[in-house]
């Protein structure tokens, strides 16, 4: 497993300290701070504020709590520390223990691929993209704030997606995932 820690060194050293920009710091703050549960709650439920998209509300809400919840059972099992505690980081946040899963890179995971799984047989299928795209961008920003290693978000993504996978496969199950798609 040598091999593995030397790539996500070089990879996270090739992100955070050679990928360094100070114009792009405020940029993947915002980004970053999308990753946070609660202001994606927030999001999801002013979403679903719109009649068009209530249908799909719990379904969205579903995949958001279940993998907001899922690094939180997974991050015991898993005692990593961060990359924050390198001599070459310089850590955007003060996060130094319990590295794997990225929580953010989880949720965000979480909501896009249910997004994309309501949006894809449907015109709506950019937003699914979109919002698969915003997925990415968070978990770079967790490499590139410093406060997780690449294999962090790796791992981070397959939960997210596994999260909204079970969440959908759960709902087709109980006959509760929408016929119809949504038109956000």
């Amino acid at each position: 497993m040598t091999w593995l820690w030397d790539l996500d060194l070089r990879v996270f050293r090739w992100i955070h300290v050679d990928g360094h920009r100070a114009w792009l710091d405020p940029v993947f703050w915002v980004i970053s701070s999308t990753g946070l549960g609660y202001v994606q709650v927030i999001v999801v439920l002013l979403i679903g504020l719109r009649p068009t998209f209530r249908p799909y509300l719990p379904s969205v809400l579903a995949a958001t709590l279940f993998s907001m919840l899922t690094p939180t059972l997974v991050k015991p099992l898993v005692p990593r520390m961060r990359p924050s505690n390198l001599a070459i980081a310089s850590p955007q946040e003060t996060f130094f223990y319990s590295s794997y899963p990225s929580g953010h890179t989880t949720s965000a995971f979480g909501i896009a691929t249910i997004v994309l799984l309501l949006t894809w047989p449907t015109r709506q299928r950019w937003m699914g993209l979109v919002t698969l795209l915003w997925a990415m961008l968070v978990g770079f920003s967790r490499v590139y704030r410093g406060v997780h290693w690449p294999t962090d978000v790796l791992g981070g993504a397959c939960l997210g997606v596994a999260s909204s996978g079970i969440v959908c496969l759960v709902l087709v199950g109980l006959g509760r995932w929408p016929r119809s798609q949504p038109s956000i």
